[in-house]
């Protein structure tokens, strides 16, 4: 025989975008390098400070501005800052630089490719049309080839591939003498040093908004950089020695609390709802199906009712409809 029950089901954590729009910061004025800042804010709160639009950076402004704070604060961005050549070069040599003074200095957060005056060379955005230098043959013999016709960094790249072998890796002052020896008096050309990206957030969010300071972010030599938000600078975002003591924030997430009344119809009248394994299988696939409709950070649990049980096996004549309470 069929039978019908009722059961309890506790759900919290962000269940819609309109219930997760928002991170809830927390200014913290001790001063610690980053990655202590990061360890107190996942102690504390959830993570440093994540910031996805332009109202949450609103929020975090507000909130360090409230707390009479209005300088540089550690949010949760960080940068790994692995120099490469094109043709994947990594022997001796390869750690070879003739940066210009303040130089790599990062602009506006997004100079990715390297460029040459044929004596000193700079960062530069990558999609900014420039000539360039390929070269030909193996690095043990090879000449450099000037490409006049103006391209950006992965133009350049392609049509040294296809027609030569790849950009210019420069290995020594001999090979940057040569190139100097081909460029005309001025002209920033390409060569083949890149960075990639790599710009995280501590709790692991996609990277995808940016507000990122219009001037200088000088890289120097470190490897690792790190994220604050300037309010000097209108909350704009600058980078600098992940070693360096600032002021941080925090943030949490408000999580939402939901309680819904389930009804479960057995076609197996032996089958006990409130046996643990059951109750668990209940609920994993109550979890896979809403990550299937791409509900994710959520908690599922039963709720016990007075007698300690979950499910209770509903009586003719009562309220069949499901209830929903916040």
């Amino acid at each position: 025989m069929e039978g019908i029950f009722i059961g309890v089901l506790c759900l919290s954590g962000c269940l819609t975008f309109s219930t997760c729009l928002l991170h809830q910061y927390h200014f913290v004025s001790d001063e610690m390098n980053w990655t202590e800042a990061q360890s107190y804010c996942r102690e504390k709160y959830t993570d440093l400070a994540t910031i996805e639009n332009t109202e949450e950076m609103k929020k975090l402004k507000d909130t360090v501005s409230a707390a009479g704070h209005s300088s540089k604060v550690w949010i949760g961005l960080y940068s790994h800052i692995d120099w490469k050549w094109s043709d994947g070069f990594n022997q001796s040599g390869a750690e070879y630089r003739s940066w210009d003074n303040y130089q790599p200095n990062n602009h506006q957060g997004n100079e990715l490719c390297v460029a040459t005056n044929g004596l000193i060379w700079k960062d530069n955005g990558c999609l900014r049309p420039s000539p360039f230098v390929c070269y030909n043959g193996t690095l043990e013999d090879f000449h450099f080839v000037l490409g006049n016709t103006a391209k950006t960094w992965t133009e350049a790249q392609r049509h040294c591939r296809e027609h030569y072998t790849d950009l210019a890796t420069v290995r020594n002052d001999a090979d940057n003498n040569k190139i100097q020896t081909l460029l005309p008096a001025g002209k920033w050309t390409w060569i083949g040093l890149y960075r990639d990206p790599q710009i995280y957030w501590s709790d692991g969010s996609n990277y995808s908004f940016s507000s990122w300071y219009h001037g200088d972010n000088p890289l120097g030599s470190m490897k690792v950089i790190c994220g604050v938000a300037d309010l000097e600078q209108g909350g704009q975002w600058r980078i600098f020695s992940c070693q360096e003591r600032k002021p941080f924030v925090c943030y949490s997430v408000p999580t939402v609390k939901t309680v819904v009344k389930m009804r479960v119809k057995l076609e197996d009248s032996s089958l006990d709802l409130n046996d643990p394994a059951v109750k668990e299988q209940i609920l994993k696939q109550l979890q896979d199906r809403l990550k299937e409709n791409g509900l994710s950070g959520v908690t599922l649990k039963w709720k016990k009712q007075a007698d300690g049980k979950v499910f209770h096996k509903e009586e003719k004549g009562s309220d069949k409809k499901k209830k929903t309470e916040l």
